[in-house]
Parts: C-alpha cells; sequence; structure tokens
C-alpha cells in the first residue's frame, strides 16, 4: 500500500469509505442513475447560461453521453459524423441518432425528442457544401436552436469545418463550446465518484492479474490481453491506449504493447488508459520487475526518483491551489532525467482524460498554460515517468486523487512493488 505517512494532505481511509472495494458495491443499482444523468445535463446547461446561447451542438460521442446519457457505438462514433445532440440551455436534449438506433435514446429523461440523423459523413465526403443532405440538416439544427429561443448557438470541436459552414449559411452565429464542456466535466458529482471508483476497481483487479502473469517468454501483447479481457468481462467498455512496455521498449515512454517476449529481469510499465463500467476511466500506471532475482540497483534508482516525484506532487494537491502553483512546486528530477521527463504532471479525468493539463515547472509558459484553480469534485490524475535519455528502461508511475472541501482523497489503491523501492523485508 502506497505510504500515507509522506501524505500529508492523502486521507485513505474516508475514500475507501466512499468508494469501496468490490465490483458488486457499484454495480448500477447502488448507482441513482437519474441524479446522474440530472447533474451532468445541469452542468452543461450552467455553462451555457455563462455563454449566452440557445444551446449547444455536440459531435463528440463523449459530450453526447455526458450531457444526455445516450450511448450509441461510441468508439465508431469518434472516427464517423453520424451522431449529434442539440442541448438547448432550458430544457431537454434532441437527440439526432443512426436511422434504425433511435430507440436507444427515446426513454431517457434527459431527452425531449429523437430523430434520424442525417449521414454527415457520406455527404461531407463528396465535398459539396451544395449537397442537400447537408442543408437539410443545418436547417434542422437552425430549426431547434430558434425554437430553443435564438440563433446564437455554442459548437463543440468535433463539428467539422463544412458542417459549421453550413450552419452560418442557415443563420446561425457559432460560438466555440469546447472550453465550457470541459469545464461543466470537471467537476464530479456523488454518483460520478461511485461510477469512477467501479473503474477503478476493474482496473485494479485487472492489473494484479496481470502482474501476476509477469516471467520470462510472455509477449506485451499477451500481458495487454489480459487487462483489455478482464476490463469487458467485468463490464468495462474499452481501452484508449495500448501502452504497455517492457525492457528496453519502457525508455522512451508511449510506446504500445508489442510481440516483444519478456526476458528475466526486465522492467515492466503499464498505463491503463481503460474505459470502466459507466464509461468512466481508470487512468493508473504501476512498473514492476520480471524476475527471477532482485531488481538492479539502476532498477531501483528509476522507481525511487518516480515514487519520490509523484508522492511530492500528490501532496501540493489541495482546493483553493492556483494551477501555477503546483507547477512552482513541483518535484524536481535530477538533471540527469530530465530530458525525457512527463510534461503533464497533473490532469483531469473523467468519461476519459480531461481539462486541466498542469505541468512541470519547466514547462510552465503563462502564454499557453490551462490556468484556474483546483476545486472540490475535482478528479485528478497524478502521474510521474522516469529514464534517462539512451538509458536501459525507464518507470511510471499513476495514481488518481479525489479533491474534497478539505483535501484530497486516495482513489487508487494499488500498492507500489517493494522490492523496486528496496525496502522489502
Amino acid at each position: 500500500m502506497p505510504d500515507s505517512q509522506s501524505l500529508p494532505h492523502l486521507s485513505l481511509a474516508p475514500a475507501k469509505a466512499t468508494l469501496g472495494r468490490s465490483v458488486s458495491d457499484h454495480g448500477a443499482a447502488q448507482i441513482d442513475m437519474l441524479a446522474l444523468r440530472a447533474y451532468r445535463l445541469a452542468r452543461v446547461q450552467a455553462e451555457l447560461r455563462r455563454l449566452d446561447v440557445a444551446g449547444v451542438l455536440l459531435a463528440d460521442p463523449v459530450n453526447i453521453r455526458y450531457a444526455s446519457g445516450v450511448r450509441n457505438m461510441q468508439n465508431w462514433a469518434l472516427h464517423s459524423t453520424y451522431r449529434q445532440a442539440f442541448v438547448p440551455t432550458e430544457g431537454k436534449v434532441v437527440a439526432f441518432e443512426y436511422k434504425g438506433s433511435e430507440h436507444l435514446a427515446r426513454d431517457l429523461e434527459t431527452v425531449a425528442e429523437v430523430r434520424p440523423a442525417v449521414p454527415l459523413f457520406r455527404a461531407g465526403q463528396r465535398g459539396d457544401l451544395a449537397d442537400p443532405r447537408i442543408a437539410a440538416w443545418a436547417a434542422q439544427i437552425a430549426e431547434v436552436s430558434r425554437a430553443a429561443g435564438g440563433n446564437r448557438i455554442a459548437i463543440d470541436r468535433h463539428v467539422d469545418h463544412f458542417s459549421a459552414q453550413a450552419l452560418i449559411e442557415a443563420g446561425l452565429t457559432l460560438v466555440p463550446g469546447a472550453k465550457a464542456l470541459s469545464a461543466a466535466q470537471s467537476i464530479k458529482s456523488h454518483e460520478e465518484v461511485l461510477c469512477l471508483g467501479s473503474a477503478i476497481t476493474v482496473a485494479e483487479t485487472a492489473v494484479y492479474r496481470m502482474a501476476q502473469a509477469i516471467e520470462p517468454g510472455r509477449s506485451e501483447i499477451e500481458l495487454w490481453s489480459i487487462l483489455e479481457s478482464t476490463n469487458v468481462t467485468l463490464g468495462g467498455e474499452s481501452m484508449d491506449t495500448r501502452l504497455l512496455s517492457s525492457g528496453g521498449r519502457t525508455n522512451p515512454w508511449y510506446q504500445e504493447a508489442t510481440d516483444r517476449l519478456l526476458r528475466p529481469g526486465d522492467i515492466v510499465a503499464v498505463d491503463t488508459d481503460m474505459i470502466g463500467p459507466f464509461g468512466y476511466d481508470a487512468d493508473i500506471s504501476r512498473s514492476f520487475h520480471c524476475g527471477p532475482g532482485r531488481p538492479s540497483g539502476q532498477q531501483q534508482d528509476l522507481y525511487r526518483y518516480a515514487w519520490e516525484q509523484l508522492h511530492h506532487n500528490m501532496a501540493l494537491v489541495r482546493p483553493g491551489a492556483a494551477f501555477h502553483e503546483l507547477s512552482a512546486a513541483s518535484y524536481q528530477l535530477p538533471e540527469r532525467y530530465r530530458a525525457q521527463e512527463m510534461a503533464m504532471v497533473w490532469h483531469g479525468v473523467g468519461l476519459y482524460g480531461q481539462w486541466p493539463t498542469i505541468v512541470a515547472k519547466r514547462f510552465y509558459d503563462p502564454a499557453f498554460a490551462d490556468q484556474g484553480i483546483i476545486q472540490p469534485g475535482m478528479t485528478l490524475c497524478c502521474e510521474s515517468y522516469v529514464g534517462a535519455e539512451g538509458g536501459e528502461e525507464g518507470v511510471k508511475l499513476e495514481q488518481m486523487l479525489l479533491v474534497t472541501e478539505t483535501g484530497v482523497e486516495l482513489l487508487s489503491s494499488y500498492p507500489f512493488e517493494e522490492a523496486l523501492l528496496g525496502r522489502e523485508f
């Protein structure tokens, strides 16, 4: 278990009391899905009022799901332009769904009306703004916008250039909505925290099973398949990445699983990036030693610096702290490890890796950095990577945190490796 003595702002017991530790504790029967959807829609609409718009047009399926609760072929919808939703500033959502699947949205209390979607990705392939399907779609959006109170609407980042041009030609004024959607999703309700707890339970179970399978001769892909199959079996949905590497492939970071076979003495590093039950992201990282034998002194050095950076930076998180204050006080790795250190050492997490992005001290530039205040209800990942440029291996560690009114609760609890810390008995 993590050493709570070294974390002055972290309280492990309240997190366990809030979240529990079994999959059964976090089933749909224990989570008020009506309250979950009502909270999320209200968060979006509060941001729309600040923008002074009639509503927002969403094409990103994650945003659609957040605002309405409609889940419909989410991964496929990420690379097509078929589904949209119009969220009015007051009232319920108008969902534009893949023809034949309208029933998936029809009975949701957040949705006022379901219409078959216009196949924009097929129309757009022709590259012709005069395509009658695009004009007909834009006319529908203009109609629901005016019914909601005006011609000024926000759009998210998945509304493409040509669709936006058609909306303008239909008489609408467009404003960017991505920042508003990010702000809405940054503060979690009690139900969302329970959803995250369910996802973390699945992820930690998957990491445990994977760790038990680490031995010479196993392939990286074989280990990754344990993570993915556990996630699906226990009610999870998908994997955002395949960040698992071993031996020399742990340096530099961001290398995805291959057919490389583990060798005795390898480091194995993994970042789960797991979209678990209810669509929530469990984003934790751990590094392991493949036996037989003990980790080398160099491996222990890498691990201890990653552990120290992680725990130092976690202890900085507190309600009311400005993002730039965290950056200024962030842990400084020794010079030999700085060339490959992670810029993003804190980031938001919810239905995916979210705003804010908070960078380490030497990467901070006020002209480009996210600005804001740590607030109760934020859920953050804190992460570290340590590996020398040109070095043999690297170590990746990451934890998930919940900001409370009085401090921080640790959401992830998978133990660290005592042998790699050099303190096993």
